[in-house]
């Protein structure tokens, strides 16, 4: 029973070496899945969120939708090959109106048959399916300059969503400074409580200060996990709340417009004139070389009766009239859609040009604003310090150091949100001119 045993031991000890192994790795990839970025920059989330987006795949299927249609269109060019056939019955048959004795002409029978293949070359095409692969690859770059103007809207969202974690992220940051301002004030109002130079209801209404700040971090990080799950799925990675959301540095904004939609109306006004160019072709005569070969009966020969093989060769030469009616017509529609592309870019560059001197106009406002914040911050500190002192001493009650304690608050807070607006407003330009 020993060996029995040890047989029995040894297969079980490997088994559980492999599960264990086998937890481990998925334990350490489940970990590596969830894993955090550690640090993210607004230009990495404009990248990750276009990568992410599913409209993204659309740009290869128009690619592959063109090269199929770019494919029929060369086919133009190729020899037409095609097969007929026909059997029929008619009513009356050529004869020869003559009688010549001792001789008898043969009649064709009424019912004939015929079965030929035929292969047409177009000489005069070469140039039409040029202008229409022109056209196909032109309506390509359409549909994909159309997605790539929503793919741009992203940087829209991007651009709240990360600025708004910023603002949040240095609210937090504040709070936690007048949360030490309160600790400290609170170690300094239990020793005059101690020295009877304070009252419990100092300190009381310090830890109703203290709590209100505990509340507004806690809103506050309860809206920045908020934002961060946002913007986590939009650029498809987790941003977690420990990852650094690293500031933006403000750069000189380029005034240059380069908004994919200028490049979208180019292409349009440049499908316009192969269109038109297009419908110049069709006044242009088609000529081309064919060959026919057959069987039937009658061949060639009408005066046969017989089954028999036949071939032709020669020009075709073919001029479509008809296309002279809508040529007029054609031209102005065309000459229509022009008009209403160029309205199209004019509006857009007027609504661009608004927005530029709105945005530019609050860049200077939030400039401006965070000047007089720097001074007003300096004025309320001084104040504070001097409080401090006071309250050491008895000469003001803690509800009048609170109040100087939260014009500091205040005043840091609007720096901030200023501070932040006049970074979003300057993404926002370069964001409205395509930079």
């Amino acid at each position: 029973m020993k060996p029995l045993k040890k047989k029995i031991k040894i297969p079980a000890l490997i088994l559980c070496l492999l599960v264990f192994a086998f937890n481990s790795s998925v334990i350490a990839q489940s970990s590596e899945d969830k894993t955090s970025i550690e640090s993210v920059s607004i230009e990495e989330c404009y990248q990750w969120s276009r990568a992410n987006y599913p409209l993204l795949k659309q740009l290869d299927i128009i690619d592959k939708s063109s090269q199929y249609s770019l494919s029929n269109a060369s086919n133009g060019n190729l020899p037409q090959i095609n097969l007929n056939g026909q059997a029929t019955y008619q009513s009356a048959v050529t004869e020869l109106p003559i009688n010549i004795p001792n001789m008898e002409i043969p009649s064709i029978d009424k019912d004939q048959y015929k079965i030929y293949g035929e292969i047409y070359q177009p000489l005069t095409g070469f140039t039409k399916v040029k202008i229409l692969k022109n056209l196909i690859a032109h309506e390509s770059e359409i549909e994909k300059q159309k997605v790539e103007i929503d793919l741009y809207k992203l940087k829209d969202r991007i651009n709240q969503l990360y600025f708004g974690v910023l603002l949040i992220t240095e609210k937090i940051q504040q709070y936690k400074i007048i949360q030490s301002d309160i600790d400290s004030a609170l170690v300094k109002v239990k020793a005059a409580i101690e020295n009877g130079t304070a009252t419990i209801t100092d300190r009381q209404l310090l830890n109703v200060e203290r709590i209100s700040i505990d509340q507004q971090i806690d809103e506050n990080r309860a809206n920045k996990s908020a934002f961060l799950e946002m913007l986590s799925s939009l650029t498809g990675k987790n941003i977690s709340e420990e990852s650094i959301i690293l500031e933006p540095t403000s750069s000189v904004i380029s005034t240059t417009n380069n908004r994919s939609e200028l490049q979208l109306f180019n292409l349009q006004s440049q499908s316009v004139n192969l269109l038109q160019t297009q419908l110049n072709k069709t006044l242009i005569p088609n000529i081309g070389l064919f060959a026919q070969g057959g069987y039937g009966r009658p061949a060639l020969n009408f005066l046969s009766n017989e089954f028999d093989f036949y071939y032709i060769g020669g020009i075709k030469f073919n001029w479509n009239i008809s296309s002279l009616y809508n040529h007029k017509s054609t031209r102005k529609s065309l000459n229509l859609m022009t008009e209403k592309i160029s309205v199209q870019k004019e509006t857009f560059l007027l609504n661009i040009s608004l927005t530029e001197s709105q945005q530019s106009a609050e860049i200077s406002k939030y400039q401006n604003l965070i000047k007089t914040d720097k001074d007003i911050i300096e004025l309320r500190e001084k104040v504070l310090n001097t409080a401090k002192v006071q309250l050491n001493n008895g000469l003001i009650t803690t509800i009048d150091y609170v109040k100087f304690l939260n014009d500091v608050n205040k005043a840091k807070q609007k720096q901030l949100l200023h501070e932040t607006q006049l970074l979003l407003s300057q993404y926002n330009l370069k964001t409205t001119t395509g930079n």
